[in-house]
């Protein structure tokens, strides 16, 4: 089935903004995000990620980016149905840095160490358009295929240790940084 050149033009643009995940620039992230882009995946990232438009996409691939090396994304199909465009593909990477999730006030949930350990899931990114931009963002993912494959899943005791030495210490740079801001909500 051959899709219309406004389809194609969508199709494109999503798969653009999937693919500048590892390595998309600021200006990158511009061009394909509108002001008023809403990502509805942030719940669980860092307040900067919340904030709405390109700056927001941006600060999520940035905080990916601190978490897992080798970060990798694939486009395997897109559907397109309106205004709103399915791509389905994978992630991948490896577990390298501090991975941080965050409460919906915006306080520190928990830091889960590097493990070093590699990951692949299946994914399904949902973005609805206006204009030539995205407006507005959906993810779902394999959470629990990637907590498994990276040994955060079931949590060993030792993996239960360092995440909260882990998350301890991230709470007091939070703290020393901003003093009104404890970390905790």
């Amino acid at each position: 089935m051959s899709r219309s050149p406004e389809d194609e033009a969508l199709a494109a643009l999503t798969v653009r903004a999937v693919l500048m995940m590892p390595d998309g620039s600021p200006a990158d992230f511009a061009a394909v995000y509108a002001p008023d882009a809403v990502n509805r995946e942030a719940v669980a990232e860092p307040p900067e990620c919340r904030v709405g438009g390109p700056a927001a996409f941006h600060a999520t691939a940035q905080w990916l980016r601190a978490a897992f090396s080798d970060l990798d994304f694939t486009v395997d199909a897109v559907v397109v149905d309106a205004d709103t465009v399915v791509t389905l593909g994978t992630m991948a990477g490896r577990h390298t840095g501090t991975f941080t999730l965050w409460r919906p006030d915006g306080g520190l949930d928990r830091a889960l160490p590097p493990t070093g350990r590699s990951f692949r899931v299946k994914y399904a990114h949902a973005m609805r358009m206006r204009d030539g931009q995205i407006v507005e963002h959906w993810a779902y993912r394999d959470d629990l295929g990637q907590a498994r494959q990276l040994g955060w899943m079931p949590p060993s005791p030792v993996h239960l240790v360092r995440s909260a030495v882990a998350t301890a210490a991230l709470r007091r740079r939070l703290r020393q940084a901003d003093p009104v801001v404890d970390g905790d909500g």
